[in-house]
């Protein structure tokens, strides 16, 4: 009788370590070898572009002055030549300007369209605020130029960014401020990039917590997680592990 009640299986610390890295979604590169890498690109910047053109759906979280735009094209540029279909860079309308001037500069054959229609299979430049006139299936990938911006969006105009996002087989992410205001705007860009939901990355890293934080709780000064939000124990290693 003893022996039918023992667990046939004893799961150790290692089986649990296991488990969660399966379930930290660390692995998964979904995209090619990069096809163009110019020189006028900085050796980090090679780095970067070469892993976000491997993984397919990726976000470059890099600082002011690091040469984001240039990075961006020659993604959007490998896109185009392994595909053979135009890619779209949205963007808010001031900063459009500058990347048609970085893409001539570097002979990267880019346009700007305000309604939805282009010709030719090249890189396709338009602000947020037009995006409803493209159709997602003209295009093999999809940018989002200062991609903090998307969580500021009106509620419609933030789910015609997510839904054209979701439909796109490569998709890139560009901005210096990723969690301007705290670390759960996360959750816009995972679900941009099809990696998780807002909600559903809030549920496995952190917990609701509507009383007064305590500076015990965490690491570091709790502020920026207002009074809703902290991280649940021992989540955030995983976390940020998983953010990278």
């Amino acid at each position: 009788m003893n022996n039918f009640y023992e667990y046939k299986f004893q799961p150790t610390i290692k089986d649990y370590k296991k488990f969660l890295i399966s379930k930290g979604q660390l692995i998964g590169k979904y995209g090619f070898k990069p096809l163009f890498m110019p020189d006028f690109l900085f050796d980090f910047q090679k780095s970067l572009v070469e892993w976000a053109i491997e993984k397919g759906k990726s976000a470059l979280f890099a600082d002011t002055g690091l040469g984001k735009t240039p990075m961006q094209l020659v993604w959007a540029q490998n896109v185009v030549q392994k595909t053979n279909k135009p890619v779209l860079i949205i963007m808010p309308l001031g900063v459009s300007a500058q990347t048609l001037r970085e893409a001539e500069k570097f002979g990267i054959d880019a346009i700007r369209s305000r309604d939805g229609t282009f010709k030719g299979n090249k890189i396709i430049v338009t602000n947020y605020e037009r995006l409803h006139y493209f159709d997602p299936e003209l295009f093999a990938g999809v940018v989002c130029d200062e991609s903090s911006a998307i969580k500021n969006l009106a509620g419609k105009r933030q789910k015609i960014v997510i839904d054209f996002m979701r439909t796109r087989q490569y998709r890139l992410l560009c901005t210096a401020t990723a969690a301007p205001n705290d670390y759960v705007e996360l959750g816009t860009s995972a679900e941009a990039l099809g990696e998780l939901g807002k909600m559903d990355m809030l549920s496995m890293f952190f917990k609701s917590d509507d009383n007064t934080l305590h500076p015990g709780t965490v690491r570091y000064n709790p502020i920026w997680m207002g009074a809703k939000w902290r991280f649940k124990a021992h989540s955030e290693d995983p976390f940020w592990k998983w953010v990278s």
